[in-house]
């Protein structure tokens, strides 16, 4: 009886101490995005202040030489609120490719971090294109 209620102890300690991230620890640092649809692809996301790199870590051979980024691309991130910010391809750093110009043309894409569960949080990207806006939802976990 003693050791369970010992236990029970450690465990609400556990929980009432352990560190609960917040938006603010997504701002800067090392990601994965891990994508199935619609083909898996797997990207290494670099944040430093108002400036992320996107380097696809894996993807599927037959899909290499369908268009896909090979190289690193680069983002400005322009913070909207603490868990939302718009995303645009920076054209200082690299030349844009026809849908990275578009994205751009339209606005950029804005993403909001919807819930944090762990490491992780989840993300939902919007894109509008006129009157019809594009969704993806995602997970975004830190490394």
């Amino acid at each position: 009886m003693k050791k369970a209620i010992r236990l029970t102890f450690i465990l609400i300690g556990i929980n009432c101490f352990g560190q609960e991230l917040t938006c603010e620890d997504f701002k800067e640092g090392t990601f994965k995005i891990e994508v199935s649809e619609p083909v898996k692809i797997e990207w290494k996301i670099i944040r430093k202040g108002n400036e992320q790199t996107e380097i696809i870590t894996e993807i599927p051979g037959e899909y290499k030489d369908l268009g896909y980024p090979t190289d690193p691309l680069y983002v400005k991130i322009e913070w909207i609120d603490d868990c939302s910010y718009r995303a645009t391809y920076d054209e200082s750093k690299s030349e844009l490719t026809e849908s990275q110009l578009f994205i751009n043309s339209v606005g950029g894409i804005t993403a909001e971090m919807i819930r944090i569960e762990g490491n992780c949080f989840y993300y939902k990207s919007t894109m509008k294109v006129g009157k019809e806006e594009q969704v993806i939802e995602g997970k975004m976990c830190k490394e």
